[in-house]
Protein backbone atom coordinates (compact mmCIF):
# COMPACT_ATOMS: atom_id res chain seq x y z
CA UNK A 1 0.00 0.00 0.00
CA UNK A 2 1.08 3.37 -0.71
CA UNK A 3 -0.01 6.13 1.45
CA UNK A 4 -0.21 9.53 0.05
CA UNK A 5 -1.25 12.72 2.73
CA UNK A 6 -3.71 14.81 0.93
CA UNK A 7 -1.93 17.86 3.03
CA UNK A 8 1.02 17.59 1.11
CA UNK A 9 -0.32 17.51 -2.80
CA UNK A 10 0.21 20.85 -4.23
CA UNK A 11 -2.07 21.22 -7.26
CA UNK A 12 -0.15 23.00 -9.88
CA UNK A 13 -2.16 25.72 -12.73
CA UNK A 14 -0.67 27.55 -15.33
CA UNK A 15 3.16 27.06 -14.14
CA UNK A 16 2.15 28.41 -10.61
CA UNK A 17 1.86 25.90 -7.16
CA UNK A 18 -0.98 26.50 -4.84
CA UNK A 19 -1.77 24.72 -1.52
CA UNK A 20 -5.14 23.26 -0.88
CA UNK A 21 -7.18 21.72 1.92
CA UNK A 22 -7.99 17.96 0.52
CA UNK A 23 -9.42 16.13 2.08
CA UNK A 24 -8.43 13.14 0.07
CA UNK A 25 -7.07 12.27 -3.23
CA UNK A 26 -9.08 14.09 -5.79
CA UNK A 27 -10.86 12.44 -8.50
CA UNK A 28 -10.45 13.64 -12.47
CA UNK A 29 -12.51 16.10 -13.35
CA UNK A 30 -13.48 17.13 -9.67
CA UNK A 31 -13.41 21.12 -8.66
CA UNK A 32 -10.60 22.21 -6.35
CA UNK A 33 -10.49 25.09 -4.82
CA UNK A 34 -6.89 26.81 -3.85
CA UNK A 35 -6.44 28.10 -0.46
CA UNK A 36 -5.98 31.77 -2.62
CA UNK A 37 -9.46 31.08 -4.19
CA UNK A 38 -8.71 29.93 -7.34
CA UNK A 39 -10.09 27.13 -8.86
CA UNK A 40 -9.37 24.26 -11.49
CA UNK A 41 -10.26 20.81 -12.31
CA UNK A 42 -8.10 17.83 -11.12
CA UNK A 43 -6.26 16.05 -14.17
CA UNK A 44 -3.65 13.48 -13.97
CA UNK A 45 -0.92 13.16 -16.48
CA UNK A 46 2.24 11.29 -17.33
CA UNK A 47 5.15 13.43 -17.42
CA UNK A 48 5.29 13.33 -20.81
CA UNK A 49 2.30 14.97 -20.79
CA UNK A 50 2.59 17.84 -18.63
CA UNK A 51 4.40 21.12 -19.56
CA UNK A 52 7.96 20.84 -18.34
CA UNK A 53 9.60 23.67 -20.14
CA UNK A 54 9.56 25.93 -16.80
CA UNK A 55 9.94 25.13 -13.33
CA UNK A 56 6.67 25.76 -11.25
CA UNK A 57 6.76 28.87 -9.26
CA UNK A 58 4.96 29.21 -5.51
CA UNK A 59 1.94 31.25 -5.44
CA UNK A 60 2.63 33.60 -2.96
CA UNK A 61 -1.37 34.05 -1.82
CA UNK A 62 -1.60 30.46 -0.42
CA UNK A 63 1.98 30.75 1.09
CA UNK A 64 0.67 33.82 2.68
CA UNK A 65 -2.38 31.86 4.10
CA UNK A 66 -0.38 28.60 5.27
CA UNK A 67 2.68 30.72 7.09
CA UNK A 68 -0.21 33.00 8.91
CA UNK A 69 -2.22 29.80 9.88
CA UNK A 70 1.19 28.47 11.36
CA UNK A 71 2.46 30.81 12.80
CA UNK A 72 5.84 31.14 10.40
CA UNK A 73 6.75 34.81 9.65
CA UNK A 74 5.83 36.49 5.76
CA UNK A 75 8.38 36.41 3.38
CA UNK A 76 8.40 39.66 3.45
CA UNK A 77 8.84 39.92 7.69
CA UNK A 78 11.64 37.42 8.10
CA UNK A 79 15.03 38.80 8.92
CA UNK A 80 18.15 37.27 7.62
CA UNK A 81 21.09 35.65 9.54
CA UNK A 82 23.88 37.60 9.77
Amino acid sequence: MIYIDPLMIHPVMDGVWHHARLAGIPDPGEAITMLCGVTGVAAFLPLSQRRHSTIPRQCERCDAIVRQQRGIPLRQNRTGRN
